[in-house]
Protein backbone atom coordinates (compact mmCIF):
# COMPACT_ATOMS: atom_id res chain seq x y z
CA UNK A 1 0.00 0.00 0.00
CA UNK A 2 2.72 2.12 0.99
CA UNK A 3 4.32 1.75 -2.31
CA UNK A 4 0.91 2.41 -4.50
CA UNK A 5 0.65 5.58 -2.28
CA UNK A 6 4.35 6.92 -3.58
CA UNK A 7 3.83 5.78 -6.87
CA UNK A 8 0.44 7.83 -7.38
CA UNK A 9 1.89 10.63 -5.51
CA UNK A 10 4.26 10.74 -8.60
CA UNK A 11 1.58 11.68 -11.34
CA UNK A 12 2.18 14.55 -13.06
CA UNK A 13 -0.40 15.74 -14.80
CA UNK A 14 -0.31 18.78 -17.19
CA UNK A 15 -3.31 21.41 -18.30
CA UNK A 16 -4.44 20.18 -21.64
CA UNK A 17 -3.25 22.80 -25.26
CA UNK A 18 -5.91 24.62 -25.72
CA UNK A 19 -5.89 24.90 -30.11
CA UNK A 20 -9.08 27.03 -30.88
CA UNK A 21 -10.82 25.49 -34.34
CA UNK A 22 -12.14 28.49 -36.18
CA UNK A 23 -15.56 28.64 -37.69
CA UNK A 24 -16.88 28.39 -40.83
CA UNK A 25 -17.96 31.63 -42.94
CA UNK A 26 -21.29 32.10 -41.54
CA UNK A 27 -21.04 30.41 -38.87
CA UNK A 28 -23.00 32.08 -35.62
CA UNK A 29 -20.42 33.71 -33.07
CA UNK A 30 -19.29 31.76 -30.21
CA UNK A 31 -18.88 33.21 -26.97
CA UNK A 32 -15.35 33.17 -25.37
CA UNK A 33 -16.04 31.20 -22.24
CA UNK A 34 -16.24 28.11 -25.12
CA UNK A 35 -13.16 29.28 -26.61
CA UNK A 36 -10.63 28.97 -22.99
CA UNK A 37 -11.13 27.69 -19.67
CA UNK A 38 -11.10 30.01 -16.58
CA UNK A 39 -8.68 29.42 -13.65
CA UNK A 40 -11.32 27.21 -11.70
CA UNK A 41 -12.10 25.07 -15.32
CA UNK A 42 -8.18 24.86 -15.41
CA UNK A 43 -7.98 23.37 -12.11
CA UNK A 44 -11.16 20.89 -12.38
CA UNK A 45 -9.52 19.96 -15.78
CA UNK A 46 -6.72 18.85 -13.27
CA UNK A 47 -8.70 17.53 -10.56
CA UNK A 48 -10.10 15.29 -12.84
CA UNK A 49 -7.02 14.82 -14.85
CA UNK A 50 -5.56 13.61 -11.47
CA UNK A 51 -8.67 11.08 -11.04
CA UNK A 52 -8.29 9.41 -14.18
CA UNK A 53 -5.46 8.37 -13.40
CA UNK A 54 -5.31 6.95 -10.00
CA UNK A 55 -8.11 5.41 -11.85
CA UNK A 56 -6.75 3.55 -14.41
CA UNK A 57 -3.85 2.48 -12.32
CA UNK A 58 -6.02 0.95 -9.62
CA UNK A 59 -8.32 -0.48 -12.25
CA UNK A 60 -6.28 -1.46 -15.45
CA UNK A 61 -9.62 -3.58 -16.50
CA UNK A 62 -11.66 -0.25 -16.62
CA UNK A 63 -12.80 0.77 -20.18
CA UNK A 64 -11.77 4.61 -20.57
CA UNK A 65 -14.15 7.05 -18.20
CA UNK A 66 -15.75 10.18 -20.34
CA UNK A 67 -14.62 13.15 -18.35
CA UNK A 68 -13.22 16.08 -20.73
CA UNK A 69 -14.17 15.85 -23.97
CA UNK A 70 -13.83 18.53 -26.64
CA UNK A 71 -16.32 21.15 -27.53
CA UNK A 72 -17.59 23.26 -30.25
CA UNK A 73 -14.02 25.02 -30.04
CA UNK A 74 -11.79 22.36 -29.96
CA UNK A 75 -11.04 23.22 -26.18
CA UNK A 76 -11.45 20.42 -23.60
CA UNK A 77 -14.48 21.04 -21.22
CA UNK A 78 -15.16 19.06 -18.05
CA UNK A 79 -18.33 17.12 -18.55
CA UNK A 80 -20.25 18.62 -14.87
CA UNK A 81 -19.33 22.14 -16.66
CA UNK A 82 -21.05 21.58 -19.78
CA UNK A 83 -24.32 21.09 -18.35
CA UNK A 84 -26.08 24.14 -17.99
CA UNK A 85 -29.14 24.32 -15.85
CA UNK A 86 -31.77 26.00 -17.53
CA UNK A 87 -35.32 26.86 -17.45
CA UNK A 88 -37.49 28.03 -19.84
CA UNK A 89 -40.59 30.39 -19.79
CA UNK A 90 -42.78 28.00 -20.91
CA UNK A 91 -45.37 25.81 -18.37
CA UNK A 92 -44.91 22.76 -21.06
CA UNK A 93 -41.60 22.34 -20.57
CA UNK A 94 -41.61 22.58 -16.33
CA UNK A 95 -42.23 18.79 -15.90
CA UNK A 96 -40.75 15.34 -16.48
CA UNK A 97 -42.64 14.50 -19.93
CA UNK A 98 -43.05 17.66 -21.52
CA UNK A 99 -39.00 18.03 -21.53
CA UNK A 100 -38.69 14.80 -22.67
CA UNK A 101 -41.12 15.20 -25.58
CA UNK A 102 -39.51 18.67 -26.16
CA UNK A 103 -35.68 16.83 -27.11
CA UNK A 104 -36.86 14.05 -28.57
CA UNK A 105 -39.32 15.65 -30.91
CA UNK A 106 -36.86 18.74 -31.67
CA UNK A 107 -33.23 17.75 -32.48
CA UNK A 108 -32.82 14.78 -34.74
CA UNK A 109 -30.91 11.92 -33.75
CA UNK A 110 -27.33 11.30 -35.01
CA UNK A 111 -25.64 7.61 -34.51
CA UNK A 112 -22.34 8.02 -33.35
CA UNK A 113 -19.48 7.08 -35.37
CA UNK A 114 -17.94 4.32 -34.04
CA UNK A 115 -20.79 2.75 -31.85
CA UNK A 116 -18.14 1.09 -29.36
CA UNK A 117 -16.22 3.83 -28.58
CA UNK A 118 -16.89 7.29 -26.26
CA UNK A 119 -17.48 10.26 -28.41
CA UNK A 120 -14.48 12.12 -29.12
CA UNK A 121 -16.16 15.79 -28.63
CA UNK A 122 -19.52 17.04 -27.66
CA UNK A 123 -21.44 20.04 -28.40
CA UNK A 124 -22.82 22.34 -26.05
CA UNK A 125 -26.81 22.05 -25.09
CA UNK A 126 -27.04 25.90 -26.42
CA UNK A 127 -25.42 24.34 -29.88
CA UNK A 128 -27.70 21.46 -30.28
CA UNK A 129 -30.44 23.02 -30.15
CA UNK A 130 -29.02 26.07 -32.32
CA UNK A 131 -28.27 23.10 -35.17
CA UNK A 132 -31.38 20.38 -34.14
CA UNK A 133 -29.11 17.67 -33.95
CA UNK A 134 -27.17 15.82 -31.77
CA UNK A 135 -26.17 12.38 -30.66
CA UNK A 136 -26.62 10.32 -27.20
CA UNK A 137 -24.59 11.97 -25.28
CA UNK A 138 -25.56 15.59 -26.23
CA UNK A 139 -29.39 14.88 -26.14
CA UNK A 140 -28.82 13.76 -22.45
CA UNK A 141 -26.58 16.79 -21.51
CA UNK A 142 -29.41 18.91 -23.14
CA UNK A 143 -32.27 17.10 -21.22
CA UNK A 144 -30.51 17.24 -18.16
CA UNK A 145 -29.67 20.77 -18.30
CA UNK A 146 -33.72 20.97 -18.56
CA UNK A 147 -34.51 18.55 -15.67
CA UNK A 148 -31.75 20.24 -13.21
CA UNK A 149 -33.12 23.88 -13.73
CA UNK A 150 -36.56 22.70 -13.32
CA UNK A 151 -35.53 21.05 -9.60
CA UNK A 152 -35.41 17.63 -10.62
CA UNK A 153 -32.37 15.32 -9.35
CA UNK A 154 -31.00 14.29 -12.63
CA UNK A 155 -27.58 12.93 -13.90
CA UNK A 156 -26.71 11.92 -17.41
CA UNK A 157 -25.84 7.94 -17.83
CA UNK A 158 -22.76 6.89 -20.00
CA UNK A 159 -23.08 2.90 -20.28
CA UNK A 160 -24.19 0.47 -22.64
CA UNK A 161 -27.36 -0.27 -24.65
CA UNK A 162 -28.35 -3.29 -26.59
CA UNK A 163 -28.42 -2.30 -30.40
CA UNK A 164 -32.42 -1.38 -30.56
CA UNK A 165 -31.88 1.36 -27.93
CA UNK A 166 -28.75 2.66 -29.17
CA UNK A 167 -29.99 3.11 -33.05
CA UNK A 168 -33.59 4.01 -31.94
CA UNK A 169 -35.29 1.24 -33.20
CA UNK A 170 -38.49 1.28 -31.83
CA UNK A 171 -40.18 -1.34 -34.65
CA UNK A 172 -40.63 -4.02 -32.22
CA UNK A 173 -41.76 -1.82 -28.77
CA UNK A 174 -45.92 -1.24 -28.59
CA UNK A 175 -46.68 2.48 -29.46
CA UNK A 176 -46.60 4.28 -26.51
CA UNK A 177 -50.17 5.88 -27.51
CA UNK A 178 -52.11 2.68 -27.55
CA UNK A 179 -50.40 2.56 -23.95
CA UNK A 180 -51.55 4.67 -22.23
CA UNK A 181 -55.23 4.97 -24.04
CA UNK A 182 -57.44 3.56 -21.65
CA UNK A 183 -60.93 1.81 -22.35
CA UNK A 184 -63.91 3.96 -20.43
CA UNK A 185 -66.60 1.62 -19.03
CA UNK A 186 -69.93 3.59 -19.81
CA UNK A 187 -72.73 2.62 -17.16
CA UNK A 188 -75.78 2.68 -18.14
CA UNK A 189 -78.45 4.68 -15.82
CA UNK A 190 -80.52 1.93 -13.73
CA UNK A 191 -83.66 3.23 -13.98
CA UNK A 192 -85.90 4.10 -11.15
CA UNK A 193 -88.36 1.34 -9.99
CA UNK A 194 -91.63 2.07 -10.15
CA UNK A 195 -94.42 0.42 -7.73
CA UNK A 196 -97.35 0.25 -11.01
CA UNK A 197 -95.61 -0.90 -13.48
CA UNK A 198 -96.55 -3.53 -16.14
CA UNK A 199 -94.40 -6.91 -16.08
CA UNK A 200 -92.58 -8.53 -19.04
CA UNK A 201 -93.36 -11.39 -20.16
CA UNK A 202 -92.48 -14.58 -18.51
CA UNK A 203 -89.36 -16.14 -20.79
CA UNK A 204 -90.45 -19.74 -21.79
CA UNK A 205 -87.07 -20.31 -23.52
CA UNK A 206 -84.73 -23.12 -21.57
CA UNK A 207 -81.97 -22.02 -19.48
CA UNK A 208 -80.43 -25.13 -19.90
CA UNK A 209 -79.93 -24.21 -23.95
CA UNK A 210 -78.83 -20.50 -23.36
CA UNK A 211 -76.16 -22.28 -20.69
CA UNK A 212 -75.04 -24.46 -23.79
CA UNK A 213 -75.26 -21.89 -25.73
CA UNK A 214 -72.88 -19.57 -23.74
CA UNK A 215 -70.50 -22.52 -23.07
CA UNK A 216 -70.03 -23.04 -26.80
CA UNK A 217 -69.56 -19.65 -27.52
CA UNK A 218 -66.83 -19.21 -24.87
CA UNK A 219 -65.25 -22.22 -26.31
CA UNK A 220 -64.73 -21.00 -29.97
CA UNK A 221 -63.70 -17.69 -28.19
CA UNK A 222 -60.71 -19.52 -26.11
CA UNK A 223 -59.47 -21.50 -29.55
CA UNK A 224 -59.51 -18.25 -31.56
CA UNK A 225 -57.76 -16.54 -29.04
CA UNK A 226 -55.22 -19.65 -28.93
CA UNK A 227 -54.56 -19.55 -32.76
CA UNK A 228 -54.09 -15.81 -32.56
CA UNK A 229 -51.17 -16.17 -29.69
CA UNK A 230 -49.96 -18.95 -32.16
CA UNK A 231 -49.59 -16.92 -35.19
CA UNK A 232 -48.51 -13.73 -33.07
CA UNK A 233 -45.32 -15.84 -31.71
CA UNK A 234 -44.80 -17.01 -35.22
CA UNK A 235 -45.03 -14.04 -36.50
CA UNK A 236 -42.17 -12.73 -34.03
CA UNK A 237 -40.21 -15.44 -34.91
CA UNK A 238 -39.66 -14.51 -38.31
CA UNK A 239 -39.16 -10.90 -37.68
CA UNK A 240 -36.65 -11.97 -34.78
CA UNK A 241 -33.70 -9.79 -35.31
CA UNK A 242 -30.10 -10.93 -35.86
CA UNK A 243 -27.67 -11.70 -33.66
CA UNK A 244 -25.86 -8.50 -32.69
CA UNK A 245 -22.15 -9.41 -32.72
CA UNK A 246 -21.40 -5.73 -30.26
CA UNK A 247 -24.10 -6.99 -27.61
CA UNK A 248 -22.83 -5.43 -24.43
CA UNK A 249 -20.55 -2.85 -26.24
CA UNK A 250 -22.62 -0.33 -27.45
CA UNK A 251 -21.78 2.83 -26.09
CA UNK A 252 -24.82 4.52 -25.08
CA UNK A 253 -26.30 8.00 -22.70
CA UNK A 254 -29.39 8.40 -20.81
CA UNK A 255 -30.80 10.15 -18.07
CA UNK A 256 -31.35 9.06 -14.12
CA UNK A 257 -34.11 10.78 -12.30
CA UNK A 258 -33.88 10.27 -8.70
CA UNK A 259 -36.48 10.23 -6.29
CA UNK A 260 -36.64 13.30 -3.31
CA UNK A 261 -37.00 16.36 -5.18
CA UNK A 262 -39.96 17.44 -6.96
CA UNK A 263 -42.05 15.18 -5.04
CA UNK A 264 -40.54 12.00 -7.37
CA UNK A 265 -41.62 8.87 -5.52
CA UNK A 266 -39.64 6.52 -7.32
CA UNK A 267 -36.10 6.70 -9.60
CA UNK A 268 -36.66 5.72 -13.38
CA UNK A 269 -34.69 6.48 -16.48
CA UNK A 270 -35.28 8.16 -19.17
CA UNK A 271 -34.32 7.39 -22.67
CA UNK A 272 -33.33 10.49 -24.07
CA UNK A 273 -33.67 9.99 -27.86
CA UNK A 274 -37.67 9.18 -27.33
CA UNK A 275 -38.57 10.65 -24.74
CA UNK A 276 -39.83 7.27 -22.96
CA UNK A 277 -39.81 6.73 -19.49
CA UNK A 278 -38.49 3.64 -17.88
CA UNK A 279 -38.11 1.68 -14.84
CA UNK A 280 -34.48 0.95 -13.44
CA UNK A 281 -35.49 -3.03 -14.10
CA UNK A 282 -35.36 -2.07 -17.72
CA UNK A 283 -33.81 -5.02 -20.00
CA UNK A 284 -32.87 -2.36 -22.56
CA UNK A 285 -29.80 -1.25 -20.43
CA UNK A 286 -26.75 -3.11 -20.25
CA UNK A 287 -24.58 -1.56 -17.59
CA UNK A 288 -23.20 1.82 -16.68
CA UNK A 289 -19.66 3.02 -16.03
CA UNK A 290 -20.44 6.96 -14.82
CA UNK A 291 -23.03 9.35 -14.32
CA UNK A 292 -22.70 13.11 -13.49
CA UNK A 293 -24.55 16.13 -12.69
CA UNK A 294 -23.54 20.01 -12.87
CA UNK A 295 -21.64 19.68 -9.32
CA UNK A 296 -19.74 15.88 -9.08
CA UNK A 297 -18.87 12.77 -11.18
CA UNK A 298 -19.30 8.99 -10.02
CA UNK A 299 -17.90 5.93 -11.38
CA UNK A 300 -19.66 2.77 -10.99
CA UNK A 301 -18.29 -0.14 -8.89
CA UNK A 302 -20.78 -2.29 -9.43
CA UNK A 303 -21.08 -5.35 -10.99
CA UNK A 304 -23.50 -5.51 -14.16
CA UNK A 305 -23.58 -8.99 -15.43
CA UNK A 306 -27.02 -8.95 -14.85
CA UNK A 307 -27.24 -5.31 -16.99
CA UNK A 308 -29.08 -2.32 -14.27
CA UNK A 309 -31.71 -4.26 -12.76
CA UNK A 310 -29.94 -5.19 -9.11
CA UNK A 311 -27.59 -1.75 -9.08
CA UNK A 312 -28.33 0.45 -6.08
CA UNK A 313 -28.16 3.92 -6.80
CA UNK A 314 -26.82 5.72 -3.21
CA UNK A 315 -24.24 7.88 -4.72
CA UNK A 316 -22.82 8.59 -1.26
CA UNK A 317 -22.11 4.65 -0.86
CA UNK A 318 -18.35 5.06 -1.39
CA UNK A 319 -17.83 0.95 -1.86
CA UNK A 320 -20.50 1.18 -4.80
CA UNK A 321 -19.52 4.95 -6.28
CA UNK A 322 -16.40 6.32 -6.99
CA UNK A 323 -16.27 10.12 -6.95
CA UNK A 324 -14.40 12.84 -8.21
CA UNK A 325 -15.48 15.69 -5.08
CA UNK A 326 -16.84 15.02 -2.09
CA UNK A 327 -20.56 15.46 -2.35
CA UNK A 328 -22.50 17.87 0.10
CA UNK A 329 -25.67 16.53 -1.38
CA UNK A 330 -25.66 13.38 -0.86
CA UNK A 331 -24.44 11.77 2.82
CA UNK A 332 -21.01 10.29 2.53
CA UNK A 333 -21.21 6.67 3.61
CA UNK A 334 -17.43 5.30 4.45
CA UNK A 335 -15.92 2.42 4.19
CA UNK A 336 -15.53 0.15 7.32
CA UNK A 337 -11.58 1.19 7.82
CA UNK A 338 -12.36 4.87 6.67
CA UNK A 339 -15.45 4.87 9.54
CA UNK A 340 -12.76 3.59 11.86
CA UNK A 341 -10.35 6.08 11.61
CA UNK A 342 -12.87 9.36 11.37
CA UNK A 343 -14.03 7.86 14.72
CA UNK A 344 -10.52 7.49 16.37
CA UNK A 345 -9.86 10.88 15.18
CA UNK A 346 -13.36 12.22 16.87
CA UNK A 347 -12.03 10.53 20.36
CA UNK A 348 -8.82 12.34 20.03
CA UNK A 349 -10.54 16.12 19.40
Amino acid sequence: MNELTERLGKVQIKLPNEKVRVGKKGQRPLPESYKRNTKKEQLVLLYAENFRRQFVQLYRDRKPLYLAPKNDCNVEKFVCTTIRPTQLPYKELYDVDGCAEFVADYVNYQLLENPVELPQKMRSPFSVLHEQQGNCFEYSMLLCSLLIGNGYDAYCVSGYASREVSVMDESRDVCPLLEERKEEVVTAETKKSRKYTVKPPKDMNSKFIRKMEARAVAEDAKAAQRLKEEEEARQEELVEPKRDKFHGLRVHSWVLILHGKREVPESFFIESSTGRIHPLQYDGYLGIESLWNNENYWVNMQDCTDGVKSLNYDLGDAAQWEYIYPSLDKPVLLLPEDQLAADEFTEVV
